[in-house]
């Protein structure tokens, strides 16, 4: 199956197959013509998430094939969402 995976700055995030992909570009894409605002969305295995979208943060949309067993692992062990920073 095609999972959506969402790059946000430094954090990604899967969103499930129930999150409409084109209007949360929409908003995303509306949010950053702003100074800044709170885009919400559903991620698998992180629940509901709000991010601060500003004009000068980079967001990519990917498909990646996902076997249903795996989408289901992400959703008992979500994967790390932030990418780069060491909070150890």
């Amino acid at each position: 199956m095609l999972v959506t995976r969402l790059r946000i700055d430094s954090q990604m995030f899967y969103l499930p197959e129930t999150e409409d992909v084109p209007e949360l570009k929409r908003r995303i894409e509306t949010a950053a013509h702003d100074k800044a605002k709170f885009v919400e969305f559903t991620t698998i295995g992180h629940g509901r998430v709000s991010v601060l979208v500003t004009p000068v943060i980079g967001v990519r949309f990917e498909e990646i094939e996902h076997t249903h067993e795996e989408v289901d692992q992400m959703e008992l062990d979500p994967p790390t969402i932030d990418f780069g920073y060491d909070f150890e």
